[in-house]
């Protein structure tokens, strides 16, 4: 809220500038228009007035001076602030490529005089010292040259002299390199001297020249002595003092031509040469620890004195800062023999940072800092140990809130980062962690996975908007329409595993088949803004695919029976409901399905013969299990014909149904050829004139009916 109200304030101290500007033109073109009337009779009218009285006069030119200051110092005020801001230029192409061009042949020239050396010295035309005492001369050739310029043409010769400057320091210190570790002509410490000389020289020119390319040039020039002090076997101790000398130089130019990027590069390959030497070395940990919370700490402060919150660039800005610290957290972590205290200490400094920015009501701050504080202290839980399989539960959870973190801050590169580490850590527990036993952390761990991804489905589906194409149809939105499914992916997958592992006998996992049923149902009642519209077509894909599994009879013992059998039967309900639904025009087909470009006939058609299968299923499930005996089964199963046949042709004479109406006749077709030449073979006389008497009254119904409509249809 602070951050909106300042960002106001700004716009309108602007405006009020340039209506200030406008006011003064318009009162200077005013005035001239009336002097050129009111000349002659303003004069005389003066003169005629400090004749009669002298203090007119005197009070006259009193106002005149008070007045003539203040109107000019504000002028030229408002002035100096509107010119104080550049305008932006946008580079052509052509100037792009006169830009680029000096840094090229720089390039190559410093290429061609390597080749060159490299040629003299297969040749053996010069000795290593002769070829060394060259090219150092060539360096100062360059420096004299790009002095020239400078004092000839200072402002034309700007990309020129620069290029020259960076081509004599690269010369310099390759040379110094080469001396010293190839051709062993130059002392070691007589080189290290030559270096720190080159050095010296390249920090100057870079607070000369203000050019930020030169920076990070020099800067990652001069992060290579390390290692050829560490060639001269020099003490570790004295290599870190050497990377923070460099790296605090270079902040002063940073904060001097305000050079963000160069500041960045800068603390990469600080923090690698730190990682790098204590890779080399066998000393102790704890300089090399300190060294990176100092380099740290200098990047906070130096971060904090650049960052400018109403930039357009400032969540790349936030990000690089949270990206760059949990970096150093991650470097501390490998270093250290006990990561412990320091990642305390960094834990520490995060926090003092968050408590600043609140001072400053530096909202996005708070959470940077935040953030980093409380994923240093799970690192320290990590760290100690103290319970098994922790980090299974940390880590997701810190890759979450970094994700988070990014969602706020609108962070495109900590968006993907924290995308692909929440994702593989995701993957990681599904494939890894077990829910058995029962009481476990790693169990505990699918429901904190299962409360992120439901924080993030909230989250997302706050700040997402709909957005339409051309046509005025809603596109595809991952926060809206995919990621619900996703999450219900994870939900039964848990539920799968949970199922299997306690509940189920065998391989059938009916209640995760019962859990789908129900939230299928239940998806068909609820809004798509809510759930997406994806999810609901889903879950029906998934329970048709649970439901053709329940076609064929299942081998199950103990429960698992009964279990079967009703998930059978609800299935069949369903399926009955929403048949009757679609029938009726009910809630469903009026909120969804008559929305939809469907056949409603062939739905109804296809839910029908879904139903009479699945019934046809529970039969014969109940005919495998020995529950009941073999004559009923069979007379049920005809008897189930014939319902569905007369059900079929019962609503298609209510309704245009066509389809419908065939399905029935073909039903009705396969009941009688089933009643006739494969049911009175097995039935017994009793059970056969029962099953006579009840499908003759239907047939009899059912023809009345068919009859009755066939000639309401022809009057």
């Amino acid at each position: 809220m602070g951050n909106e109200t300042d960002k106001r304030i700004e716009n309108l101290e602007i405006q009020v500038r340039a209506l200030r500007l406008e006011l003064d033109e318009l009162k200077v073109k005013t005035s001239l228009k009336e002097t050129g009337v009111q000349t002659d009779q303003i004069a005389k009218k003066e003169a005629r007035e400090e004749a009669d009285n002298h203090l007119v006069k005197l009070n006259r030119v009193a106002s005149v001076k008070a007045k003539e200051p203040i109107t000019n110092s504000s002028t030229e005020q408002s002035d100096r602030e509107i010119e104080s801001v550049p305008p932006r230029k946008n580079r052509s192409f052509e100037e792009i490529i006169l830009w680029l061009l000096p840094k090229i042949f720089m390039l190559i020239l410093v290429l061609g005089v390597l080749w060159g050396l490299k040629v003299i010295s297969d040749f053996g035309l010069l000795t290593n010292a002769l070829k060394i005492a060259l090219a150092y001369a060539l360096s100062l050739c360059l420096i004299m040259i790009g002095l020239f310029m400078d004092l000839k043409r200072p402002e034309t010769s700007q990309i020129f002299t620069i290029v020259l400057y960076g081509g004599a320091f690269i010369i310099g210190i390759l040379t110094t390199a080469a001396g010293a570790i190839l051709y062993e002509v130059l002392g070691l410490y007589f080189a290290l001297l030559l270096a720190l000389i080159f050095i010296a020289y390249g920090i100057t020119i870079c607070y000369v020249k203000k050019n930020e390319v030169l920076s990070i040039f020099v800067i990652f020039t001069s992060l290579l002595l390390p290692y050829l002090l560490e060639y001269m076997d020099f003490n570790g101790i004295i290599i870190l003092l050497y990377v923070l000398l460099v790296y605090g130089s270079m902040q002063i130019i940073f904060i001097k031509h305000i050079q963000s990027i160069a500041m960045y590069i800068s603390y990469v390959f600080s923090i690698i040469a730190v990682q790098v030497i204590w890779s080399l070395n066998d000393d102790k940990s704890a300089m090399y620890v300190l060294s990176c919370i100092l380099l740290n700490i200098v990047l906070l402060l130096v971060w904090w004195h650049l960052y400018k919150p109403f930039s357009k660039w400032r969540t790349i800005h936030e990000g690089l800062l949270f990206s760059l610290s949990g970096l150093t957290v991650l470097i501390v972590n490998i270093i250290a023999d006990d990561s412990s205290l320091p990642l305390l200490v960094l834990a520490v400094i995060y926090g003092i940072l968050a408590l600043f920015a609140n001072k400053r009501s530096e909202s996005r701050i708070v959470d940077i800092a935040g953030t980093l504080a409380l994923l240093t202290i799970f690192n320290i839980v990590m760290v100690i140990n103290a319970i098994d399989h922790l980090e299974m539960v940390l880590l997701p959870l810190s890759a979450f809130l970094g994700l988070m973190l990014a969602l706020k801050l609108n962070a495109k590169l900590m968006k993907y980062t924290y995308s692909l580490l929440f994702t593989f850590f995701v993957t990681i527990h599904l494939l890894v962690d077990e829910i058995n036993p029962f009481w476990t952390l790693e169990h505990l761990n699918y429901l904190f996975v299962f409360i992120y991804l439901l924080a993030l489905f909230f989250y997302l589906k706050q700040q997402s908007k709909v957005e339409l194409s051309d046509d005025g149809k809603a596109n595809v939105n991952f926060s809206l329409d995919i990621f619900p499914i996703l999450l219900a992916v994870y939900f039964f997958n848990y539920v799968l595993k949970f199922d299997i592992t306690y509940l189920s006998n065998g391989d059938h996992p009916y209640f995760t088949a019962l859990v789908l049923a129900f939230i299928m149902l239940v998806s068909l009642f609820i809004s798509e803004k809510l759930i997406g519209r994806g999810l609901r077509y889903t879950l029906i894909i998934a329970f048709l695919l649970v439901y053709m599994s329940l076609i064929p009879t299942h081998f199950v013992e103990g429960f698992d029976i009964w279990l079967n059998l009703i998930v059978r039967v609800i299935y069949a309900m369903i399926f009955i409901a929403i048949i009757a639904d679609i029938y009726m025009k009910g809630y469903l087909y009026r909120t969804w399905i008559s929305k939809l470009k469907i056949d409603v006939d062939g739905l109804l058609t296809v839910g029908i013969l879904g139903a009479m299968l699945l019934g046809y299923s529970i039969l014969s499930q109940i005919l495998y299990e020995g529950l009941m005996s073999h004559l009923i089964i069979v007379t049920g199963k005809t008897l189930l014909l014939f319902l569905t046949a007369s059900l079929s042709l019962w609503m298609s004479t209510t309704g245009q149904s066509k389809k419908v109406k065939v399905m029935g006749y073909c039903v009705l077709a396969i009941a009688i050829i089933k009643l006739v030449f494969f049911d009175l073979a097995s039935l017994n006389l009793i059970i056969r004139a029962i099953l006579f008497m009840v499908i003759g009254g239907i047939g009899l119904f059912l023809s009345n009916r068919l009859l009755s409509n066939n000639n309401k249809t022809k009057q």
